[in-house]
């Protein structure tokens, strides 16, 4: 069923903000949080063959060390093929509300750090915080080192006011394709 929305990756969103590409009108960006399995055995697949950017938060701390997460090697894999953007989850997805925005800073640095070491350069650097949480001084912060940042927070991004360092996030969970795209037009209207 086509219905108009194109996936992209964060750099064309990054590109469409500093005015060096047009995107789609009705454009979204694929994520996955935490770096389960699935993500490599069911999405990647599913990415190659419908040729679909998408994203993989990673818990620097699981992958490849615990059970149901990914390996660094599958994760190499992954961003080899262009099409799958590995980024930070932080290193050990604590409650960022319940730590200092140093710690904060140095926890997302850290999981940086490792995923260059691990996988290459990376040109854009994107973080979505644990459970959504944040304080408005870590975001600014973050803001300062760079980093593209996501808040969970079930709302729409207007490219009329697009703000790299506070992307909303819808959580699709269980709902069928129709109840989702119901939720994407209601908040459409909703925060318009």
């Amino acid at each position: 069923m086509k219905i108009g929305y194109k996936p992209i990756s964060y750099q064309d969103l990054c590109d469409y903000k500093n005015g060096k590409k047009a995107i789609p009108k009705w454009s979204f960006v694929i994520t996955f949080d935490d770096g389960y399995t699935g993500v490599y055995k069911y999405a990647y697949e599913i990415a190659k063959e419908y040729n679909i950017p998408m994203t993989s938060f990673v818990v620097n701390s699981c992958v490849g060390s615990k059970p149901g997460y990914y390996t660094w090697e599958q994760a190499k894999e992954m961003k080899e093929s262009g099409l799958v953007t590995i980024a930070s989850h932080s290193v050990d997805h604590p409650e960022f509300t319940k730590i200092s925005t140093k710690d904060a800073c140095d926890n997302v640095n850290k999981s940086y750090n490792e995923i260059e070491e691990k996988l290459g350069k990376e040109n854009t650097k994107i973080f979505t915080y644990p459970y959504g949480l944040y304080t408005t001084e870590q975001e600014e912060k973050l803001k300062e080192q760079g980093y593209i940042q996501n808040l969970t927070d079930n709302k729409i991004n207007k490219s009329s006011n697009l703000n790299l360092y506070g992307l909303h996030r819808c959580y699709p969970l269980n709902d069928s394709i129709y109840k989702i795209m119901a939720k994407i037009i209601y908040r459409t209207i909703r925060y318009n």
